[in-house]
């Protein structure tokens, strides 16, 4: 061993004198950069040198002079106070390298206008030492002569300094953001000048800066032709309603939703935010290139991945207060009171309530039971934890999250309602050769949900319908409520729906770059996804107590005594593969890929249950009666088949050019209408690009583009080809044997298809003064035929057959949505302001109503999408001359509505409903937004809203169940003529008194933030430190709030839904 250290020794050192005994040079160098000095040296010398391209030694300069000078003795003049040394390895071969004498850089940051910038990055390119400039625009880094730094800042082109001394100085331009954006579309990217399509793209930046627990609600007010509403605040099923510039449809409305390039992914709503690179929209022939599925428009989501450099971690927390964004005043004790003996009086009968009972509700002797106060908390908790690293190296790359979300229900007792979600992601990119280069991503995803045993809808049902002047509780103990169903019995009660699902997504990707061929590669992915779901509903009957006439307390045993479980498994494999090619000729340029992908699906169901269970406490199927149990199971495959290719191409950036066609196939339908052709063109001219307009320095960009499409959408029920049958109830044959029926179903129709629409799209986008302000705007009209529905057509009873859907329906759709947006600074302050705006009306073109309606008026044919058939309200009978003046609907009293006669034959009748030219989905939809930054503090608010919707509000009252404050108090009495609604106890039709404005305006998001100054982290070595206050939902202007009526967005018409919520919350950001 020892002679082995010798013999190495020896040939270390002989290695070093071959090197140092090498070649003589003469040199005469002046202003010459060091990495063309070194080029002279390899030309006049056996030696050769590496070094790394981010050294930037073309940027140092070299004065030399040199006669018969040994190498090693040049490079030591070469290199001295240049930060740099040198190695000597064996075969002549010369590192060059930094010296490692770090010192520290102090530097200065201004905008154009020469005033400080606080708050931008500073970074030493290929470290990971950053430091971020302070209110005065000034920083401090450690850094090597000829170290590289890169200076970042939003709005600003970033720069690369090299370092040559410890004092730097920093001129930060303006960038051309909205023009030199990354877009991700279908299956690729393009900048943001060169897009020819509608794609609206959000930042996950700003996705982050909203504190609902679902990304989808995070999405509102955010995008243009992006309809969001949130109709449910219930934790873990409070996520929005997405539709691509309205309804196109009456079927499903969908959009489409794709995860890292793969399709039908479990939604988007439980995504972790701090995941997401961006979110983007296809609102038009963009979305072709999905063919059969992208009709009502494609949502394309993007995580993050790793970038070079070394290891940075993230964690960022939020705890938030969650409280109702509003409650339905109901009726008070006195006000039912008064309103249940009016109805007895109408209907002949006594009245239920005696003066003097109604005296003490009025004076507050005898108590008002205000249910939704004595089921429901003043607030409840949510919070997330996340946790994320990324980095790496030019070979490998990763970004790698974990999280935590965790939401409290509102109900009193905190165990009863509530959603805990636990996830992961791995995303990993590897250079396995010079040309291939592989990713593995996996994702994953945990939902516990916790739930009581009856629907929220019948918890609020009772709370909000319970009669006021019963008290909740006797003794302490819950009484009946109403119809024995007191939520306080059912939430005290063992029973509970409990839901947990697994969810694993993970992909394969390759790309390899062809030999000798520039511009050509191919790519693809492989991505398997499962889904598992596992359902448990433990239904135990409650206790409610009752007090008799000697006063004692009595219990009684309500409820069913049962358990059901289900499981649901989804299993799905997805195959991609393209070859691209992109070249530029001169002044034009090319792209284009052809691609080839299918898609397997299989849904396993599986549902079993039993009751009468002997004990609350055995919770398991074996514990129930055998003679109850139930069980059913079920199975359904599907496949798709697709072809489809793009080529884009323009000249001088000028003149764009796109054409995609898409061939896709669906096993849903018959052979013979399996296949359709999708194609989509689009075209722009960047008139800014124009020599005529380059003089005018006001206009930074100015483009005009279009686009027309035929899209799908296959989002039906499958299998419809083929005859259906259903089990009948059987009969006993023989021996006592049960033998099972089956019945026929629906119909056969072997010519179903996929619903086609025409979509034509026409934009405009413009920038002024350097893209300070910036404008956008697109009108589209989209056209869709073969919608499935019924024909007006019956057959005799007796066959037992029902008809099938045809594609036999038609919908128009048009309208316009834009967005503009201002950045600006005043001193040291810099801000946005903007705002995006959306209006789209859908039009039922044709449905097969036959003769179901003797006049035109009352067709759906002709009218929006979901316009229901109504009375109108013209007035309310005040007198017997009114009765006597207007024609009626059977025998009108006063107090009641007066109907309009529309067809004028002298009589009301169902003829006489209209359709109402609204629905609950808003024709208009806006947001506007503002954030403001100065010195560390950041601020930005987000306001969303939405004008010509209608929601159905009913409402009935009798005795045990109570009404809204509004309806009673306002309700016509003999005594109280004046009042805008009719008398209650009325007979109901459905009239256009109960359809309320939902028409609003939300503080949706506001946010106040403070970064920690650099010079405070870098004494306890954190990158940045960011704490934040956060409200959501916090205000809303609308016509209900003075009504007392529901939140506009519940879509519940009697507002029985679990409330909207709005939230405080509180989080850091640390990043070390």
């Amino acid at each position: 061993m020892k002679l082995t250290f010798v013999l190495a020794i020896c040939l270390s050192f002989q290695a070093l004198a071959n090197v140092y005994s090498q070649t003589k040079i003469t040199l005469q160098l002046n202003n010459v950069s060091l990495t063309k000095a070194l080029e002279l040296i390899e030309a006049k010398s056996d030696y050769y040198f590496v070094y790394s391209e981010q050294a930037n030694l073309n940027k140092l300069t070299v004065n030399i002079s040199s006669v018969n000078e040994p190498v090693p003795s040049v490079l030591n003049r070469m290199l001295l106070n240049s930060g740099f040394t040198f190695e000597p390895t064996t075969n002549n071969l010369i590192i060059i390298k930094p010296s490692g004498n770090q010192q520290q850089v102090l530097g200065v940051i201004y905008d154009e206008n020469k005033v400080p910038i606080p708050g931008v990055s500073v970074k030493v390119k290929g470290a990971s030492r950053t430091s971020i400039t302070n209110a005065q625009g000034a920083f401090t880094i450690e850094a090597n002569t000829g170290d590289v730094l890169v200076v970042s800042y939003i709005g600003y082109k970033t720069v690369e300094v090299p370092v040559t001394g410890n004092n730097i100085t920093v001129n930060l331009e303006l960038a051309d953001q909205n023009l030199n954006e990354v877009v991700v579309v279908g299956y690729g990217t393009q900048l943001k000048k060169e897009v020819t399509n509608a794609v609206s793209q959000v930042r996950g930046s700003e996705i982050r800066k909203s504190s609902a627990p679902a990304i989808s609600n995070a999405l509102a007010g955010r995008v243009p032709g992006l309809i969001v509403n949130q109709r449910n605040g219930e934790p873990g099923r409070d996520e929005a309603t997405l539709l691509v510039r309205g309804l196109g449809t009456t079927g499903n409305n969908s959009p489409l939703i794709v995860i890292d390039g793969v399709a039908n992914r479990d939604g988007i709503s439980r995504i972790d935010p701090n995941d997401v690179e961006t979110i983007s929209v296809l609102k038009d022939a963009s979305a072709s290139i999905y063919g059969a599925q992208a009709a009502n428009g494609v949502i394309l989501v993007t995580t993050r991945r790793g970038k070079t450099g070394k290891s940075q971690f993230n964690y960022s927390f939020n705890q938030g207060f969650v409280s109702p964004t509003r409650l339905v005043k109901m009726a008070d004790a006195s006000l039912y009171a008064r309103t249940i003996n009016d109805i007895d009086l109408q209907a002949g009968r006594t009245p239920t309530f005696n003066g003097t009972q109604l005296s003490n509700f009025a004076n507050g002797t005898s108590p008002s039971t205000d249910w939704q106060a004595e089921v429901l908390k003043d607030y409840s908790v949510q919070n997330r934890h996340s946790l994320t690293m990324s980095g790496g190296s030019e070979k490998v790359k990763y970004f790698l999250s974990a999280g935590t979300s965790y939401q409290n229900g509102l109900q009193q007792r905190d165990e009863t309602t509530k959603f805990k979600q636990y996830n992961f992601r791995t995303n990993i990119d590897a250079q396995a050769s010079k040309r291939l280069t592989i990713g593995f991503d996996v994702a994953g995803r945990r939902e516990n949900q916790n739930f009581l045993q009856q629907e929220q809808q019948v918890l609020y049902q009772s709370a909000l319908l319970g009669d006021p002047t019963t008290p909740a509780t006797i003794n302490g103990l819950p009484t009946a409520g109403r119809q024995n169903n007191n939520p306080l019995a059912i939430a005290e009660g063992p029973g509970f729906d409990k839901t947990e699902l697994n969810l694993i997504n993970s992909t394969f990707r390759f790309k390899y770059d062809v030999p000798k061929l520039t511009g050509l590669f191919i790519d693809g992915f492989a991505a398997y996804d499962f889904t598992q779901t596992l359902r448990k509903v433990w239904a135990q009957p409650w206790t409610y107590y009752s007090q008799n006439n000697t006063g004692a307390v009595a219990p009684t045993v309500f409820g069913p005594n049962s358990l059901q479980q289900t499981y649901n498994r989804v299993q799905s494999l997805t195959l991609n593969a393209k070859i691209n090619y992109a070249k530029t000729f001169g002044k034009h340029n090319l792209s284009a890929f052809l691609a080839y992908e299918q898609n397997e699906i299989r849904t396993d169901n599986f549902a079993a249950s039993r009751a009468n269970f002997a004990s609350p406490l055995i919770d398991q199927l074996f514990a129930g009666n055998a003679g109850t149990q139930q069980n059913t199971g079920s199975a359904i495959e599907s496949a798709r088949q697709n072809y489809f290719g793009r080529v884009s191409y323009d000249y001088e950036k000028k003149y764009l050019f796109q054409a995609i066609l898409r061939y896709d196939g669906s096993q849903i339908f018959p052979e013979g209408n399996r296949f359709g052709l999708f194609p989509g063109l689009s075209a722009g001219w960047v008139i800014s690009e124009e020599a005529f307009m380059k003089d005018i320095s006001w206009l930074s960009n100015l483009k005009l583009r279009a686009s027309w499409s035929k899209l799908g959408n296959d989002r039906v029920d499958p299998f419809q080809f083929l005859n259906q049958f259903t089990y009948g109830s059987g009969y006993v044959f023989g021996g006592n044997t049960d033998v099972l029926v089956l019945n026929p179903g629906v119909a056969a129709n072997p010519f179903i298809t996929w619903e086609k629409q025409i979509t034509q799209d026409i934009g405009l986008e413009a920038g002024f003064f350097r893209n300070k302000l910036t404008f956008e705007f697109d009108a589209f009209f989209n056209k869709r035929d073969d919608i499935l529905g019924p024909r007006n057509i019956t057959v005799p009873q007796y066959t037992g057959l029902l008809l099938p859907s045809e594609n036999i329906q038609r919908v128009s759709n048009k309208g316009f949505d834009g967005t503009i947006n201002y950045n600006g600074q005043i001193g040291k302050a810099r801000y946005t302001v903007g705002g995006n705006f959306t209006y789209n009306k859908s039009n039922l073109k044709f449905a097969d109503e036959g003769n179901i309606y003797q006049y035109d008026y009352q067709k759906a044919e002709g009218n929006p999408l979901g316009s229901p058939l109504i009375y109108n309200v013209i007035g309310i009978y005040q007198t017997a001359a009114d009765i006597a003046a207007h024609p009626a609907q059977n025998t009108p009293r006063l107090g009641d509505y007066i109907y309009e006669d529309v067809n004028k034959d002298g009589i009301v009748t169902p003829d006489d409903r209209v359709r109402l030219p609204y629905s609950n989905i808003p024709q208009i939809q806006f947001g506007l937004n503002l954030s403001v930054s100065y010195q560390g503090f950041d601020l930005s608010a987000l306001i969303q809203g939405q004008a010509k919707a209608r929601q159905y509000m009913d409402y009935t009252v009798n005795l045990g169940t109570n009404g809204p404050d509004y309806f009673l108090a306002n309700a016509w009495r003999p005594d109280a003529t004046a009042n805008p609604l009719a008398r209650v106890g009325r007979s109901i039709a459905l009239n256009s008194s109960f359809y309320q404005d939902v028409a609003f305006a939300r503080l949706k998001n506001i946010e106040l933030g403070y970064t920690i100054p650099q010079a405070v982290l870098n004494k306890v070595g954190v990158q940045a430190l960011r704490v934040y206050v956060n409200g959501y939902n916090l205000f809303t202007v609308d016509g209900l709030k003075s009504k007392g009526l529901t939140d506009p967005e519940n879509v519940n018409e009697k507002g029985w839904r679990y409330p909207l919520t709005k939230s405080i919350n509180f989080g850091v950001n640390l990043t070390f």
